[in-house]
Protein backbone atom coordinates (compact mmCIF):
# COMPACT_ATOMS: atom_id res chain seq x y z
CA UNK A 1 0.00 0.00 0.00
CA UNK A 2 3.00 2.32 0.22
CA UNK A 3 2.80 2.73 -3.56
CA UNK A 4 -0.68 4.17 -3.02
CA UNK A 5 0.78 6.82 -0.73
CA UNK A 6 3.63 7.51 -3.17
CA UNK A 7 1.00 8.09 -5.85
CA UNK A 8 -0.82 10.43 -3.46
CA UNK A 9 2.39 12.42 -2.88
CA UNK A 10 2.83 12.88 -6.62
CA UNK A 11 -0.83 13.82 -6.92
CA UNK A 12 -0.55 16.55 -4.25
CA UNK A 13 2.65 17.85 -5.86
CA UNK A 14 0.75 18.03 -9.16
CA UNK A 15 -2.09 19.98 -7.53
CA UNK A 16 0.49 22.41 -6.14
CA UNK A 17 1.85 22.93 -9.66
CA UNK A 18 -1.61 23.57 -11.12
CA UNK A 19 -3.14 25.74 -8.37
CA UNK A 20 -3.16 29.40 -9.39
CA UNK A 21 -2.02 30.63 -5.95
CA UNK A 22 0.65 27.97 -5.28
CA UNK A 23 2.41 27.48 -8.67
CA UNK A 24 4.94 24.89 -7.47
CA UNK A 25 7.88 24.18 -9.79
CA UNK A 26 11.41 22.81 -9.55
CA UNK A 27 12.76 26.36 -9.78
CA UNK A 28 10.40 27.68 -7.11
CA UNK A 29 9.50 24.99 -4.61
CA UNK A 30 6.10 25.44 -3.01
CA UNK A 31 5.63 21.80 -1.96
CA UNK A 32 7.58 19.67 0.48
CA UNK A 33 6.97 16.15 1.71
CA UNK A 34 8.07 16.11 5.34
CA UNK A 35 8.86 12.36 5.16
CA UNK A 36 11.38 12.90 2.36
CA UNK A 37 15.00 13.16 3.50
CA UNK A 38 16.03 14.51 0.09
CA UNK A 39 13.49 17.34 0.24
CA UNK A 40 14.32 18.19 3.84
CA UNK A 41 18.06 18.41 3.06
CA UNK A 42 17.41 21.02 0.38
CA UNK A 43 14.72 23.21 1.93
CA UNK A 44 14.35 25.70 -0.90
CA UNK A 45 10.67 26.34 -0.49
CA UNK A 46 8.96 29.56 -1.36
CA UNK A 47 5.77 30.89 0.19
CA UNK A 48 2.99 30.00 0.05
CA UNK A 49 4.07 26.43 0.76
CA UNK A 50 2.16 23.16 1.03
CA UNK A 51 3.60 20.41 3.21
CA UNK A 52 2.57 16.76 3.30
CA UNK A 53 3.16 14.51 6.29
CA UNK A 54 2.21 10.83 6.46
CA UNK A 55 1.97 10.23 10.15
CA UNK A 56 0.56 7.44 12.25
CA UNK A 57 -1.17 4.20 11.36
CA UNK A 58 -4.12 2.91 13.38
CA UNK A 59 -5.52 -0.63 13.20
CA UNK A 60 -9.25 -0.72 13.95
CA UNK A 61 -12.27 -2.98 13.70
CA UNK A 62 -13.10 -6.50 14.78
CA UNK A 63 -10.34 -9.10 14.93
CA UNK A 64 -11.52 -10.88 11.80
CA UNK A 65 -11.93 -7.68 9.76
CA UNK A 66 -9.14 -5.33 10.84
CA UNK A 67 -8.78 -2.10 8.89
CA UNK A 68 -5.61 -0.04 8.58
CA UNK A 69 -6.01 3.74 8.69
CA UNK A 70 -3.12 5.96 7.60
CA UNK A 71 -3.32 9.46 9.06
CA UNK A 72 -2.15 12.21 6.69
CA UNK A 73 -1.74 15.97 7.14
CA UNK A 74 -1.45 18.81 4.64
CA UNK A 75 -0.35 22.24 5.79
CA UNK A 76 -0.98 25.35 3.74
CA UNK A 77 1.29 28.15 4.98
CA UNK A 78 2.19 31.67 3.97
CA UNK A 79 4.33 34.42 5.45
CA UNK A 80 2.90 37.65 6.72
CA UNK A 81 5.07 40.50 5.50
CA UNK A 82 3.77 43.08 7.99
CA UNK A 83 4.98 42.14 11.49
CA UNK A 84 2.04 42.00 13.85
CA UNK A 85 -0.60 43.29 11.48
CA UNK A 86 -3.86 41.57 12.50
CA UNK A 87 -5.54 42.39 9.20
CA UNK A 88 -2.64 40.79 7.29
CA UNK A 89 -2.71 37.68 9.50
CA UNK A 90 -6.46 37.34 8.99
CA UNK A 91 -6.06 37.77 5.22
CA UNK A 92 -3.36 35.06 5.06
CA UNK A 93 -5.40 32.64 7.17
CA UNK A 94 -8.50 33.24 5.05
CA UNK A 95 -6.51 32.72 1.83
CA UNK A 96 -4.93 29.52 3.15
CA UNK A 97 -8.38 28.27 4.20
CA UNK A 98 -9.70 28.97 0.69
CA UNK A 99 -6.74 27.13 -0.90
CA UNK A 100 -7.19 24.21 1.52
CA UNK A 101 -10.82 23.94 0.52
CA UNK A 102 -9.84 24.12 -3.18
CA UNK A 103 -7.64 21.04 -2.63
CA UNK A 104 -10.44 19.23 -0.76
CA UNK A 105 -12.92 19.99 -3.55
CA UNK A 106 -10.43 18.85 -6.21
CA UNK A 107 -9.77 15.58 -4.34
CA UNK A 108 -13.52 14.96 -4.11
CA UNK A 109 -13.90 15.54 -7.86
CA UNK A 110 -10.86 13.46 -8.83
CA UNK A 111 -11.86 10.63 -6.46
CA UNK A 112 -14.75 9.87 -8.81
CA UNK A 113 -12.31 9.05 -11.63
CA UNK A 114 -11.28 5.57 -10.47
CA UNK A 115 -9.31 4.91 -13.67
CA UNK A 116 -7.04 7.96 -13.48
CA UNK A 117 -6.87 8.20 -9.67
CA UNK A 118 -7.38 4.69 -8.21
CA UNK A 119 -5.31 5.56 -5.14
CA UNK A 120 -7.93 8.13 -4.05
CA UNK A 121 -10.67 5.52 -3.58
CA UNK A 122 -9.52 4.73 -0.03
CA UNK A 123 -9.25 8.39 0.97
CA UNK A 124 -11.85 9.18 3.65
CA UNK A 125 -13.19 12.57 2.59
CA UNK A 126 -16.15 12.44 4.96
CA UNK A 127 -13.94 13.05 8.02
CA UNK A 128 -11.62 15.95 7.30
CA UNK A 129 -10.35 18.29 10.01
CA UNK A 130 -9.08 21.80 9.33
CA UNK A 131 -7.21 23.71 12.04
CA UNK A 132 -5.56 27.10 11.90
CA UNK A 133 -1.83 27.12 12.66
CA UNK A 134 0.79 29.79 13.13
CA UNK A 135 4.41 30.32 13.97
CA UNK A 136 4.54 33.89 15.19
CA UNK A 137 8.35 33.93 15.52
CA UNK A 138 8.75 33.62 11.73
CA UNK A 139 5.37 35.21 10.78
CA UNK A 140 3.97 32.07 9.15
CA UNK A 141 0.24 31.37 9.30
CA UNK A 142 -2.14 28.97 7.63
CA UNK A 143 -4.14 25.79 7.95
CA UNK A 144 -3.59 22.17 8.83
CA UNK A 145 -5.88 19.71 7.04
CA UNK A 146 -5.94 16.14 8.37
CA UNK A 147 -7.65 13.04 7.04
CA UNK A 148 -7.26 9.28 6.75
CA UNK A 149 -6.76 6.64 4.14
CA UNK A 150 -8.88 3.60 4.99
CA UNK A 151 -6.77 0.65 3.87
CA UNK A 152 -7.38 -3.08 4.05
CA UNK A 153 -5.22 -5.07 6.45
CA UNK A 154 -4.30 -8.58 5.35
CA UNK A 155 -4.60 -10.87 8.38
CA UNK A 156 -2.75 -13.79 6.83
CA UNK A 157 0.95 -14.03 7.51
CA UNK A 158 3.10 -14.47 4.43
CA UNK A 159 4.98 -17.81 4.52
CA UNK A 160 8.61 -17.54 5.57
CA UNK A 161 8.26 -14.31 7.57
CA UNK A 162 9.43 -16.08 10.75
CA UNK A 163 12.24 -18.62 11.07
CA UNK A 164 10.91 -21.86 12.54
Amino acid sequence: MENLLDNFTGYISGLCEKHVDIKHSEEEGHFIELNSDAQLKTPSQSYPVVTLDKLEITYTGPEDATRKQRYVELMFLDKVTNNGGNADVTEVKNRMERISEDFIRKMKIDRKDRVKYPFLKTLKLSEIHLNFVENISINVHGTLVSFNFDLPFIDQLEPGRFIE
